[in-house]
């Protein structure tokens, strides 16, 4: 991996030293009218794009050099073998100072990258290992190669009302969506704590999403939406309760099967509510402990193969342990790589949520919770 991030193959370490070398035969193998000064040039241009600084200084020093001894061997420089000689060191110094640049751009990289990673965890910190009784696995992938935060959101965190959870997918990709998500985020977190139930907290969304279409204007005003799942696992636990807002199902994988998680009725999307006079409805589903929660977006079900057929995420989890999520989601992982390549297409989010004992069952005998 070189200064700036791009994956040379290996033999590129030994380019350098085999155009230095090639050259050198060249000039020792062939009569005087034939010039080896080409490639030792390129040895050192070579050097310079894909070497370290010490790597190009040696290979530039040796080039010149022997295209200097070389003239002088044969007792008299020519003109035109002045001019090689100046032209083998014009390319050595040229290959030192593209070796300069290209280390500080590498460095104004790392530090770009540096600032993109605290961004993120700002934006959208990864979620907690275990919370409120749940262990959780999550990962989010971005269509976006040098972008880490894209148009998918997903949150989780205990409330006096249980554990609740969000998913969802932003009109549009990349970081056109970053604004979007750290408000949606912001405002989950907020609601989910104070509203009693979840068609309440789809109602802050919504009302937080038309405010930042109006702020922002143009088609955000007019045809932004973001597809959402509304989570939440009630504390006497034993069900699940989801309310979708326009987006893909979750999936639910306990040791009996799997199955998806379809709604009685899908709700439109947030930002959309306006248009639809029908009121939004919560569903609930038998969620025993043990099980597991996928909560994804379309950059998973949409995926295609080459064929042009989706992805299918429940013949992924047919053989994997319900009660780890790290499993379940490598599952999931390790099959749409496979169906569609290592590249996604689309922003794609993942959170599996697994319920495992309760707290106070885990408590040794005799001890006591304290508020």
């Amino acid at each position: 991996m070189d200064r700036i991030g791009r994956k040379w193959p290996r033999y590129t370490l030994a380019l350098p030293w085999t155009l230095l070398a090639a050259g050198v035969v060249l000039e020792l193998s062939t009569p005087e009218r034939v010039s080896a000064s080409p490639l030792l040039a390129l040895a050192c241009v070579v050097a310079g794009s894909t070497a370290s600084l010490r790597t190009t200084v040696a290979v530039s020093v040796v080039a010149v050099a022997f295209e200097v001894l070389s003239g002088v061997n044969r007792g008299v420089l020519e003109s035109h073998e002045v001019v090689q000689n100046l032209f083998v060191a014009l390319a050595g110094f040229l290959a030192v100072d593209i070796n300069r640049l290209l280390n500080r751009y590498g460095h104004r990289i790392e530090a770009a990258e540096t600032v993109a990673r605290a961004a993120q965890l700002a934006l959208l910190p990864a979620p907690p290992r275990e919370v409120g009784g749940f262990r959780i696995a999550a990962v989010y992938r971005t269509a976006q190669a040098q972008a880490r935060i894209g148009g998918d959101v997903y949150g989780v965190q205990e409330t006096p009302f249980g554990v609740r959870a969000v998913i969802g997918d932003v009109r549009g990709k990349g970081l056109g969506a970053v604004s979007t998500v750290a408000v949606l985020l912001a405002v989950f977190r907020e609601a989910a704590e104070e509203e009693p139930d979840l068609v309440a907290v789809a109602d802050r969304l919504e009302r937080c999403l038309q405010r930042e279409g109006r702020r922002r204007g143009g088609l955000e005003e007019t045809e932004g939406f973001t597809t959402a799942l509304l989570v939440e696992f009630p504390p006497a636990g034993g069900l699940v309760r989801l309310l979708n807002c326009g987006h893909p199902a979750p999936y639910a994988v306990d040791p009996d099967g799997m199955r998806t998680l379809d709604p009685g009725e899908f709700s439109l999307p947030l930002g959309m509510g306006p248009l639809s006079a029908v009121p939004r409805t919560v569903d609930e589903h038998p969620f025993p402990d043990g099980a597991s929660l996928v909560l994804l977006t379309d950059g998973i079900t949409e995926a295609r193969n080459h064929d042009g057929a989706f992805f299918a995420p429940l013949t992924a989890l047919g053989d994997c342990d319900s009660g780890d999520p790290d499993a379940v989601l490598s599952a999931l992982l390790r099959a749409v790589s496979a169906w569609a390549g290592p590249s996604p297409d689309d922003d794609s989010a993942v959170m599996v949520l697994n319920r495992c004992a309760p707290r106070d069952a885990r408590l040794p005998a005799g001890s006591s919770r304290v508020a």
